[in-house]
């Protein structure tokens, strides 16, 4: 319900132009025993060569965290996660990370605050940089309402989620589920204006 606010991270929705969503997604390495954990619909940047979530909300977007494997370092065995749990390493190579990359995929994701039908496509977002839950690896990111600017931040809502009792306004807006695209995306960050 979107009377609570209950952060979720990035959902994947579907394909620009397209009716649903194939769920494609990339593989990338995580660096062994990094230090921070990694959540199911964290959007994620490259550093150094490796998957991370974004620390601050300028950086630029490669994805969407989907999950990780590795291989077991105790028992060898091929192990698969839907996030990356802190200093994780694998025994064969890095972990590998899941991630939708796709610059045209739109995602479902709540606000922290209110959302506006004049922010529907006019207005781009910073994402809210919550902690995820290490008991159901779901992340805690969503979008920062107060950041809305018509300048570059890294999302931009195209539509409210037609579901029961979510809305832009009234109760059933205090905390919306938006469709969303990414706009500071990977493949954009030597694009000029």
């Amino acid at each position: 319900m979107s009377t609570t606010k209950g952060l979720f991270g990035l959902q994947p929705l579907r394909q620009l132009g397209s009716g649903y969503n194939t769920t494609g997604s990339s593989e990338y390495n995580i660096a062994n025993t990094l230090t921070v954990n990694i959540f199911k619909g964290d959007v994620v940047t490259m550093n150094n060569g490796f998957i991370q979530p974004i620390a601050t909300t300028t950086d630029y977007i490669i994805g969407v965290f989907q999950g990780c494997s590795y291989i077991d370092p105790t028992t060898k065995q091929p192990t698969f996660s839907s996030f990356y749990a802190a200093n994780t390493s694998s025994a064969v190579g890095n972990p590998k990370a899941f991630v939708v990359d796709d610059p045209a995929a739109t995602f479902m994701v709540q606000a922290d605050a209110s959302v506006t039908i004049g922010d529907i496509n006019s207005q781009n977002f910073p994402v809210t940089l919550g902690a995820g839950n290490t008991i159901t690896g779901i992340s805690g990111f969503g979008i920062k309402a107060a950041g809305r600017a018509t300048t570059s931040k890294a999302l931009r809502p195209l539509n409210v989620i037609n579901e029961p009792g979510n809305s832009l306004s009234g109760a059933d807006g205090a905390f919306p589920k938006v469709e969303v695209e990414i706009v500071q995306h990977w493949t954009k960050r030597f694009a000029t204006a």
